[in-house]
């Protein structure tokens, strides 16, 4: 797998974005709907940003473990069945937030010193038909962006526009 310089770095781009983008997104949510869920089950604005933040401490282990196991087998992570429903709702945003600044920082400047077959390494995951290091970070950088569409969506509903 011949991976692009150019794909490494707009995916180095795009995971560096990811604080900048969801961090004032979240700090617009009024406090009045941040914990609020659209339906039971459903998360809220505060439970994606918290979520983001919980995440970078596996995809480092992860890039860890495939960097230096001969057959790394990944298993999938699934939030609903693997923790508790209301997980996310009892985690300090603020420090979760800043967590997501200073860890998806140093997870940068990790994945900056990678050397092309680095990104190109694989391992079998349990959801994918194929993945590598480079896929792996593609992906965290497109769940940014998925989490950031769904605090958005908090944050513009109209049935809550009267409770900001």
């Amino acid at each position: 797998m011949n991976i692009a310089s150019t794909n490494i770095d707009n995916v180095l781009h795009q995971l560096a974005l990811g604080p900048d983008l969801v961090v004032p997104l979240v700090q617009e949510v009024p406090r009045a709907i941040l914990k609020r869920r659209p339906s039971p089950g459903v998360w809220s604005a505060h439970e994606h940003a918290c979520h983001l933040a919980a995440v970078q401490p596996m995809m480092l282990e992860r890039l860890e473990y495939i960097l230096s196991d001969d057959s790394p087998v990944i298993t999938p992570y699934e939030p609903a069945s693997d923790d508790p429903d209301d997980a996310l709702l009892i985690v300090d945003l603020d420090e979760a937030l800043e967590r997501f600044r200073q860890e998806r920082h140093a997870m940068v400047n990790r994945l900056r010193q990678l050397q092309p077959e680095q990104w190109a390494m694989t391992a079998e995951h349990g959801e994918y038909s194929h993945y590598s290091v480079f896929i792996m970070f593609r992906h965290l950088a497109l769940h940014d962006l998925y989490h950031a569409y769904r605090i958005e969506q908090r944050l513009l509903n109209k049935e809550w526009a009267g409770e900001h």
